[in-house]
């Protein structure tokens, strides 16, 4: 089945762009994973210091592979400091919609 995710990233103040960028770059090993159907890293329009990151998965074990490979944790060190708390992280399941791939 198809894992999504919305994770809602909440930065230290002046942080969004440095945290961006982390994302942008971490995000860019997913370039060749197949299992990886859509990551978007986007700025919230009423929060200046929240930045959303949306995820499809082809499952949810090969988010938790791609997010326990050694190089990934690098880039989580680096952007946890910059953010004002934890992520918060929602696993969602789509209703409908139109997406330009197969769901599941």
């Amino acid at each position: 089945m198809t894992y999504l995710l919305i994770n809602k990233l909440t930065t230290q103040p002046g942080k969004r762009d440095e945290v961006t960028q982390i994302l942008l770059t971490s995000g860019a090993a997913f370039d060749d994973q197949e299992a990886c159907l859509m990551s978007l890293v986007s700025h919230d329009t009423n929060e200046d210091d929240v930045v959303w990151v949306q995820d499809v998965w082809t499952d949810r074990a090969a988010h938790e592979r791609a997010m326990a490979d050694p190089r990934m944790q690098e880039y989580v060190r680096a952007a946890i400091p910059l953010l004002a708390g934890m992520p918060e992280q929602h696993e969602i399941v789509v209703a409908g919609g139109k997406i330009p791939f197969d769901l599941g």
